[in-house]
């Protein structure tokens, strides 16, 4: 099975510029908790709904304050063609739950870990 077949290829995504509250908003509207960050067609980061609360309960973090200062800079991405294994792989390694596909320089689709959890939940109910 490929990254292809399980991503979500509507992807969502907001700029460094945009304020923190506007990405939680996005997120809420959406039901997401993460969100790629990208800037002039290229991805520069991910946003996760966890580290924004996290960010907020600290002292100078205001929801004004840009996307840019939370997201984790330079994110581990996949390829459409990789093997849902090595994302599912990358995913436990690193402690992260989604990760951007990129098809070259091009962002094409997100896979999380709910992804392939629900993978898995249909390969083991059809054996």
């Amino acid at each position: 099975m490929r990254v292809r077949d399980r991503m979500t290829s509507r992807v969502v995504t907001v700029s460094p510029r945009n304020r923190l509250s506007e990405a939680l908003q996005i997120m809420k509207e959406n039901d997401f908790r993460r969100l790629p960050v990208v800037n002039n067609g290229a991805l520069v980061g991910m946003l996760v709904q966890h580290d924004i609360e996290k960010a907020l309960r600290q002292p100078g973090i205001i929801p004004e304050a840009p996307v840019e200062w939370v997201m984790s800079k330079n994110p581990l991405t996949v390829s459409p063609d990789d093997d849902i294994v090595f994302a599912a792989l990358l995913l436990k390694d690193n402690k992260i739950s989604g990760l951007p596909v990129m098809d070259g320089d091009e962002l094409v689709g997100i896979i999380t870990d709910t992804d392939i959890l629900q993978a898995f939940i249909e390969v083991m109910q059809n054996m």
